[in-house]
């Protein structure tokens, strides 16, 4: 067999049934973010049974896919120019932070006989997307107002990627004080967006300022996570997505190689821990189609490694009398999801 993500239906549902009444509870509007999975039906029909019906993400190919759903479609990379008509044709709303890429999208929009709309985005220190300066916002929001094509929906923020900077009650309440000054100066903001499943751990914690209204989660649905803390939430499921891949070697073997150690497949220069000959097993899965951020379901199995086409797991713990043509099977974190779903080479299976 190939590598298989095994995909649980039921789990998602139930994960995102849970998210959807946190959020409902706190007044807070939530969009599913669907790119993680790029989008695939199956999941998408379970978020949509569970009660959702805003959709993000962040590839506009993927929003295209769900162009039949009776759904809000989110763009949330910052649109290309080069795209805005694609973008104005696939997506309802999209984040932005440059007022001449607003500009191109009123004019897609008008010729496609469209309102399109728009989130302008604030930048709370983890430096990528968004506006830093107040007088910027400000004038592109109220040139956003102006444009007959555009309906200006409110600010958002993004925290705890590029940067890793986490959502706090203190950005929070900046994000909140930004949104009262438009709302002064005559941008009335529909949605303060407060970011993704981190800012939801605050939700969960119970410090989200109530003024946020509204979330972007994927993590905390397909995970069942608090984000911030990095741990299973109460009453979700951890493993609704668990990888098969199929053992294709077994040897015993020195933990450290053997002559000058330089770099490794992918640039990668390995450290290694001296524990002996052990025995080890190469998997038909590698760094093209999966992170390595992956639990073994054998706890005795720990993963050593990979290249671009093998994983290699230290079996030697393992209760398990692996064989070559035995499978091994891991529960995925959310870069492991991401990479496996968007390969061709692994396949995919619904429960």
């Amino acid at each position: 067999m190939r590598a298989t993500v095994h995909i649980d239906l039921e789990k998602i549902k139930h994960n995102a049934n849970v998210v959807s009444r946190e959020c409902e509870k706190a007044g807070i509007s939530l969009a599913a973010v669907t790119k993680v999975h790029c989008a695939a039906t199956d999941i998408n029909l379970a978020l949509y049974v569970a009660g959702i019906r805003r959709f993000a993400d962040s590839r506009i190919e993927n929003l295209a896919k769900m162009r039949e759903m009776p759904i809000e479609r989110w763009l949330l990379r910052v649109p290309a120019p080069s795209i805005a008509s694609q973008v104005i044709a696939d997506s309802d709303l999209s984040l932005n932070s440059e007022i001449e890429t607003v500009r191109l999208l009123n004019k897609a929009a008008k010729e496609a006989g469209k309102t399109h709309g728009v989130i302008l985005m604030w930048d709370l220190g983890d430096l990528r997307e968004g506006y830093f300066s107040y007088s910027d916002i400000e004038m592109a929001a109220l040139e956003a107002l102006s444009m007959p094509n555009i309906h200006f929906r409110g600010i958002g923020t993004n925290l705890n990627c590029y940067g890793g900077v986490d959502p706090s009650v203190e950005n929070m309440d900046s994000l909140i004080e930004i949104a009262g000054r438009l709302e002064a100066a005559g941008a009335p903001c529909e949605f303060i967006s407060g970011g993704a499943s981190s800012t939801y751990s605050l939700l969960l914690d119970g410090t989200l300022p109530g003024k946020i209204n509204n979330l972007r989660i994927g993590d905390s649905i397909y995970l069942g996570r608090d984000r911030l803390k990095l741990e299973k939430a109460p009453g979700m499921h951890d493993d609704a997505f668990v990888l098969s891949a199929e053992v294709v070697e077994i040897k015993s073997k020195p933990s450290i190689p053997i002559g000058n150690i330089g770099l490794a497949a992918l640039n990668v220069k390995p450290a290694f821990t001296d524990k002996g000959i052990r025995k080890r097993a190469i998997l038909s899965v590698g760094k093209q189609d999966i992170d390595l951020d992956l639990v073994c379901l054998d706890s005795g199995v720990s993963i050593l490694g990979g290249s671009s086409d093998h994983l290699i797991a230290d079996i030697s713990d393992s209760g398990t009398s692996y064989k070559v043509g035995s499978t091994i099977q891991f529960k995925m974190g959310y870069s492991a999801i991401l990479r496996a779903m968007t390969s061709a080479y692994v396949e995919k299976e619904y429960a």
